[in-house]
C-alpha cells in the first residue's frame, strides 16, 4: 500500500529530463483518455442519485411551489361542518366491522396558506422528454463535481513533473485557494442569492397578478446556471492577485480603474447569470466586494505601484546630468 502510495506521489516530482514530442503526445492522450473515464465514473455514480440532487436543487424553491392534492391534505388541518339536525337516528349505520357510523352530508373548510397571497411556483415539464433531460443534466454536473479530485490529480500528474519545486508550492497554494473560492462562490449562491432571487420574482408576479406556471427543467437549469456562475465568478481574485505577482498590476493601479472594473463586473454577472437584474446585482455586489478585498491584500503585500519604465529612467539620468553641467 505504501509502495503505491509513494508510486503515485513520485508522479508528481520534477523531471528536467526531454521527451520526444510523440511521447508527449502519448502521454497526453492517455490524459485526456483517463479525464473522461473518470468524468463518465463520476456520472455513473451520480445517476443512481439523481433525485436526490434535484431535490436539494429545489429546496431553495419548496416554500413556493404548489403542493399536490396528497401532500396538501396531509399537512392541512381540515374543518367539518355538519348540519346539526343530520346528527339522528336515521343516518346512523352499521359498518362491516359492527361499528355504527353517521352518514351524513358535510362541508369541509381548508384553512388558507399565507403564501397563496406572494405567489405560488407550479411546476410542469415543457416535452415528454425533458424529465430524462433534466436527469441526465443533473447527473453530468453531480459528477463532474464528484469526479473533481480525480481530474486534478489526473491533470497535475501530466503536468507537474514539468514543473519546479517553487514554481509547485505557488501552483499548489494557487489551487487551494481557487477550490476555497469555487465552493464559497456556490454556497454563497445556493443559500443566499437563489432564495432572494426566487422571492423576489415571485413577490413582483404576484403584485402585477400572474400566476408563476415554470417549466421543472427550466428552472434546474436557472439554478445550475446561477451556482456555476457564483462559483467560476469567485475565480476572480484568483486571477488578479496572480497578476499583482507578475508586476502586471498593482494596488494603484487597481484604484484608479475601480469604476472601468465596476461596470466590467457588472457585465460579467450579465453574462454568468440568468436574464434577471435580481440575480446579477446579487452576484456583482460580492465581486466588488472581493475586487476591493485585491485593491488591499496587493497594498499591504507591498505591491503598490509599478516600477518607473526604462525610457522614464533614462530621462531623469540625462536630466540630472544636465542640470548637473
Amino acid at each position: 500500500m505504501l509502495k503505491k502510495l509513494k508510486s503515485l506521489k513520485d508522479k508528481f516530482h520534477y523531471d528536467d529530463s526531454e521527451m520526444p514530442f510523440l511521447e508527449h503526445l502519448e502521454e497526453f492522450r492517455k490524459a485526456a483518455i483517463r479525464t473522461v473515464l473518470a468524468l463518465v465514473a463520476g456520472v455513473l455514480l451520480c445517476l443512481p442519485f439523481a433525485d436526490h440532487l434535484i431535490a436539494i436543487l429545489r429546496a431553495p424553491a419548496e416554500p413556493y411551489i404548489e403542493k399536490g392534492i396528497e401532500e396538501f391534505f396531509q399537512d392541512a388541518s381540515l374543518t367539518l361542518l355538519i348540519p346539526e339536525e343530520a346528527l339522528n337516528e336515521t343516518a346512523l349505520i352499521q359498518g362491516a366491522g359492527g361499528t355504527n357510523y353517521y352518514n351524513v352530508k358535510a362541508e369541509w373548510v381548508a384553512p388558507v396558506s399565507k403564501k397563496s397571497t406572494s405567489g405560488v411556483i407550479r411546476l410542469q415539464f415543457s416535452e415528454p422528454a425533458a424529465a430524462i433531460k433534466m436527469w441526465l443534466t443533473v447527473s453530468f454536473f453531480g459528477g463532474l463535481l464528484l469526479s473533481l479530485p480525480a481530474l486534478v490529480f489526473i491533470i497535475g500528474s501530466f503536468i507537474m513533473p514539468g514543473v519546479r519545486n517553487i514554481e509547485r508550492k505557488v501552483i499548489s497554494r494557487i489551487a487551494i485557494f481557487s477550490g476555497g473560492l469555487f465552493f464559497a462562490g456556490i454556497a454563497m449562491g445556493y443559500k443566499i442569492t437563489l432564495p432572494l432571487a426566487l422571492g423576489l420574482m415571485l413577490k413582483i408576479g404576484g403584485s402585477l397578478g400572474g400566476e408563476s406556471i415554470w417549466f421543472y427543467n427550466k428552472y434546474i437549469a436557472f439554478a445550475l446556471q446561477l451556482l456555476l456562475g457564483f462559483g467560476i465568478a469567485f475565480q476572480l481574485p484568483v486571477v488578479i492577485l496572480i497578476m499583482g505577482k507578475m508586476g502586471l498590476v498593482n494596488s494603484t493601479q487597481l484604484r484608479e480603474k475601480r469604476r472601468h472594473m465596476i461596470v466590467g463586473l457588472l457585465i460579467l454577472a450579465m453574462l454568468l447569470t440568468p436574464p434577471d437584474v435580481m440575480t446579477q446585482m446579487l452576484m456583482a455586489a460580492p465581486l466588488i466586494l472581493l475586487y476591493e478585498f485585491c485593491i488591499w491584500f496587493l497594498h499591504f503585500s507591498g505591491n503598490r505601484a509599478s516600477p518607473p519604465m526604462k525610457e522614464e529612467t533614462d530621462a531623469e539620468e540625462k536630466l540630472k546630468n544636465l542640470n548637473e553641467e
